[in-house]
């Protein structure tokens, strides 16, 4: 710990050094600058909490916000912030995890800190500079707990997870060698060691492991994990004019910069509606109440602060920043004079249809998207959706049209529905357009596992189907020729019971942290993880895929291309490699973008992004090919 902070403080004596070069080099004779009094006037806000929509309540109280110099733009006491963000990290136990504030330092290396008393990682706040560092911004942020240091909300912690310690392993070998020593010179005493003396206790036998909820279907494969730390993060919010306030022995930060640095990864969105802040999970109900806000247009400098903030999150948080070019958003969009002349606008409607603009036409990458716009303006749904249908970028509408050809061609055979488990033959093909999850217990044996809306249902079917006695099965496809993505935990499932284990490679963009993890999934739910919980031995295995199988429908492949088990057929992939973040703009617009956690395939010890897709081994140029399944059965027989 110390040794960080004086590598920062070193850090930033340099850059006061050569600051006050540069200044001596224009005038000896500058006045220091006088320090500036600010006026910081706080209130108590209603607080809406909802993180899931599951029985559409929500849990409420009050959070402090506060004003500098009778601006409108809101801060927040970091000693108070932390307080939030610490129950919002601990959802497990809700106890939260107690960051300690500390203040230290004089003059301009005067500075804050936040630390984590679990893993000892500290924010320091140099309000002086408008800095911020992060000496370790995955473990800052990490839910209380978690062992994978880049993680997603929808990729399952498992209790077993636990880094190799070289230090206990030395231990534990030195305190047993004399043991081992003495009983492999002295075989009485070996044999005497096993039969339990009179009166002693039996060694206490394990209960097994508790078969409810998620985590409890899977496993980490021994010694097969690991994390890579990223670099300290040190971000000059002075680039971005954003200014961080010390007054009153505390330090403020504006709200909206911590709810964008802090909270996006954990699936929710924060909103300040000039009246209540909600907080509402990815996809909850709870933004609803937003519309009944005041409307009103932005003030100037709350309008550049909207932009500049936007500017923010964006440089620290948009994944595909290499791919699409981008070094500074903040050249890039000062660069697209109508997008900027809109974002920077005070009219809410202009700067709201102009993130639709920006995620739709100008990322194009189809996990960015607008989805709805600012509280300050009387919002209509239905034109919300013209306007965003009308922003769609070339490789969104090319998508859809691909899609549209597969879901006609799979129409003219299957009407409405096709089913998820089907044989033909001697060939069994597995069909779902999504990855979902949508049970808590799935050891619960009166559920109807034939089931394509829930995928871990369906793989739990599919796998009984194909092991059972006298079955014909000898060629298995996955058709993900439709699939366009959805829930991590399902695709890690399929890919366990594919392949016999699930290589997971997660990478940070923003920090270069990197984890990689290798999962085992209890597909025939009976406590064990064996091979009588997959397909990878035995089968002849392949995977459908088109230019349609998106994210999840795109890692799946990407998983079965790198095990050489997989013989893949169709069409090269659509890419899409970065979870979703979802987001807001300062004035409230929702949206979501290619976030900073990159799922990647891991090859020789390297991170590889597959966002450009995965080529297959045999093609098909026509979707009428997918689904003709007795002939494509005859070709999968004839392939060599």
């Amino acid at each position: 710990m110390k040794k960080t902070i004086n590598r920062l403080l070193a850090f930033l004596m340099a850059m006061m050094l050569l600051t006050g070069c540069a200044a001596q080099a224009e005038s000896t004779e500058a006045p220091p600058e006088a320090p500036v009094n600010h006026t910081v006037t706080g209130q108590a806000y209603p607080f809406l909490l909802q993180l899931d929509d599951h029985d559409g309540t929500h849990e409420e109280g009050e959070m402090n916000l506060y004003f500098v110099d009778g601006g409108d733009i809101p801060y927040v006491a970091l000693s108070e912030y932390t307080q939030f963000l610490s129950v919002l990290l601990d959802r497990k136990d809700k106890s939260g995890v107690v960051y300690e504030i500390a203040s230290e330092g004089e003059d301009e290396l005067f500075h804050y800190t936040a630390t984590r008393p679990d893993n000892g990682s500290t924010l320091y706040v140099f309000p002086e500079k408008d800095m911020m560092i992060f000496s370790n911004y995955n473990t800052f942020t990490q839910m209380v707990g978690a062992k994978m240091l880049v993680s997603a909300m929808d990729i399952p912690e498992v209790e077993s997870f636990s880094p190799m310690d070289l230090v206990t392993l030395v231990n534990e070998s030195q305190q047993t060698a004399p043991e081992q020593e003495q009983a492999e010179g002295n075989p009485e005493s070996a044999a005497d060691a096993e039969e339990p003396t009179e009166g002693a206790t039996a060694p206490e036998e394990k209960e097994p492991a508790e078969k409810s909820g998620i985590p409890a279907m899977f496993t980490l494969k021994k010694g097969m994990y690991l994390n890579r730390p990223g670099d300290e993060v040190v971000l000059n919010l002075a680039n971005y004019t954003i200014d961080i306030i010390e007054a009153n022995g505390e330090c403020y930060i504006p709200f909206q910069t911590l709810n964008d640095l802090l909270v996006g990864d954990e699936y929710v969105y924060i909103v300040f509606t000039g009246e209540t802040i909600i907080c509402a999970g990815y996809g909850c109900s709870l933004v609803d109440l937003m519309d009944s806000a005041p409307k009103h247009d932005l003030s100037e400098e709350f309008a550049r602060f909207n932009f500049h903030e936007l500017c923010l999150l964006l440089d620290c948080k948009y994944g595909l920043k290499p791919e699409h070019n981008i070094d500074s958003f903040s050249k890039f969009i000062v660069n697209n004079e109508e997008l900027f002349g809109n974002l920077i606008s005070t009219n809410p409607m202009l700067s709201s249809f102009a993130i639709a603009n920006l995620t739709f036409t100008y990322f194009d990458d189809l996990h960015s998207g607008f989805r709805r716009g600012s509280y300050q303006f009387d919002r209509d749904p239905n034109l919300e959706a013209m306007i965003s249908m009308g922003y769609y970028g070339p490789s969104m509408r090319n998508f859809m049209k691909r899609s549209k050809i597969f879901e006609n061609a799979r129409k003219a055979v299957y009407r409405a529905w096709v089913p998820g488990y089907e044989e033909v033959g001697d060939t069994a093909f597995i069909t779902f357009d999504h990855f979902e999850v949508n049970r808590k217990d799935y050891y619960d044996i009166s559920i109807d596992r034939d089931n394509p809306q829930d995928t871990i249902d369906l793989i739990i079917y599919a796998n009984s189907q194909i092991k059972r006695e006298d079955s014909p099965i000898r060629n298995i496809v996955l058709d993900l020729s439709n699939n366009g993505g959805g829930d991590a935990t399902a695709a890690i499932f399929v890919i366990s019971w594919f392949l016999g284990e699930a290589d997971i490679a997660l990478r940070d963009t923003f920090t270069g942290a990197e984890t990689n993890a290798v999962y085992l999934a209890d597909v025939n739910l009976d406590g064990e993880f064996d091979d009588q919980d997959n397909v990878a031995s035995g089968y002849r295995l392949y995977c459908l895929t088109s230019n349609s199988s998106f994210s999840c429908g795109n890692l799946v492949p990407a998983a079965c291309r790198g095990s050489g088990l997989v013989t893949l057929i169709g069409q090269t992939t659509g890419g899409g490699s970065c979870v979703v973040l979802p987001s807001t703009t300062a004035a409230g617009t929702i949206f979501q973008i290619s976030g900073n956690k990159q799922i990647s395939i891991m090859r020789n010890g390297s991170f590889y992004n597959t966002d450009a897709g995965v080529e297959p081994d045999f093609r098909l140029d026509k979707a009428e090919s997918y689904y003709d399944r007795p002939a494509l059965a005859e070709y999968l027989n004839n392939l060599k």
